[in-house]
């Protein structure tokens, strides 16, 4: 008689799923759209450069948009150090304010930046979508790998305790 049970074999299962979703999604405490910013602004650089955040600093122009003002150094493989700003800009999208809006303002805008410009050259709108789109795609194929990594982690420990 086969001592596992697939309820057994499923509770683990789902168990094992539920703990990689959470920690796929736990993460840094830095907005998101910051985040984004970040990741464009570095997509924007040559893959010889590094890049060395200085600081951000995000404005709000209600109920219009929201701007993420980023300061960072580039730095080539040389090591000279190029100081530049990059800026996204945020569509205001809520009706109303409400607490968590007062208390996170960010909130109250877009994910998603309608306007960027990197040391005072805005990116087209094509452009700017294509960037948008390549970054979705990434942080999906990063998502995916992570889900992947932690159900084969998991079938290796199901198969170990399985094999016992």
């Amino acid at each position: 008689m086969n001592k596992f049970s697939k309820p057994g074999i499923l509770a683990a299962g789902g168990l094992a799923l539920s703990l990689v979703l959470i920690t796929a999604c736990s993460g840094p405490t830095e907005d998101v759209r910051v985040t984004l910013c970040k990741n464009l602004t570095s997509a924007m650089q040559l893959s010889s450069q590094s890049i060395d955040w200085k600081g951000n600093e995000n404005t709000f122009h209600r109920p219009e948009y929201a701007v993420t003002s980023l300061s960072f150094d580039v730095v080539d493989r040389d090591g000279g150090r190029t100081a530049m700003q990059s800026a996204c800009h945020y569509a205001y999208e809520e009706l109303e304010d409400t607490a968590l809006n007062l208390a996170n303002p960010m909130d109250a805008y877009a994910t998603l930046p309608f306007a960027m410009t990197i040391d005072g050259r805005a990116l087209s709108d094509a452009e700017l979508l294509r960037m948008v789109n390549e970054e979705q795609k990434r942080q999906g194929r990063q998502i995916i790998s992570t889900l992947e990594k932690g159900a084969r982690d998991m079938a290796d420990k199901v198969r170990a305790g399985i094999g016992q």
